[in-house]
């Protein structure tokens, strides 16, 4: 069977006329544009699944002039790409110069999901005297990631944690955090956001 082919991913000006017809958009999730007011996770995955913006997922992390945690649509698979287009739905209900949907590359737009940055620029996860925990992948990790494991090994749950806090840059993060999540001794450690943005898998349904 024929595949499809894979959609070319549009161009700002592009993003920026869809997002300039909230009529439209509100009519394809069902909700008046006004009521999208801090519903930051809920309208950016309501809009992301429509696909008018094409392929991506949900990031989460923090956004100029947001007070808390704020939410937001990546276009393509790399919430950490400085260059990836993004579009943030809500953020006129949280500042009030700017008064629609903005879009833009993530690094104009000052976008900082949870968990950007490198890892060695962090230092290194580090016991605490507990008892030494394995992966227990349900998949087979690559070269790589079973490299970064024996650099990083042993550690107790402690020392997974400290390192489920640091950047996910500069590492095989998403094998990493995967097999983590596979893994009984540590799955309630790993973050659900960071679960949901570096993997494949999608928690609570949240996330594509």
């Amino acid at each position: 069977m024929t595949q499809p082919a894979a959609r070319t991913p549009l161009t700002l000006v592009q993003l920026h006329a869809i997002a300039a017809d909230t009529d439209r958009l509100a009519e394809l999730i069902d909700t008046p544009f006004a009521k999208w007011a801090h519903g930051c996770h809920h309208i950016s995955l309501r809009l992301l699944r429509t696909g008018v913006f094409g392929p991506g997922r949900i990031a989460r992390g923090f956004a100029p002039g947001v007070g808390s945690q704020h939410s937001w649509i990546v276009l393509g698979d790399d919430v950490y790409d400085p260059l990836a287009a993004c579009v943030d739905p809500t953020i006129w209900s949280y500042v009030d110069h700017l008064p629609g949907i903005r879009v833009g590359p993530a690094i104009a737009m000052q976008l900082r999901p949870h968990g950007s940055g490198s890892i060695w620029d962090a230092g290194k996860p580090v016991s605490r005297g507990g008892p030494p925990v394995e992966l227990t992948p349900s998949f087979k990790m690559s070269g790589p990631a079973r490299r970064f494991v024996e650099m990083i090994s042993p550690l107790d749950r402690s020392g997974w944690n400290i390192l489920f806090s640091l950047p996910m840059g500069g590492w095989p993060s998403g094998e990493i955090i995967a097999a983590a999540d596979d893994t009984p001794d540590l799955t309630a450690l790993v973050p659900v956001d960071i679960l949901g943005m570096v993997t494949d898998r999608n928690p609570g349904n949240l996330y594509r």
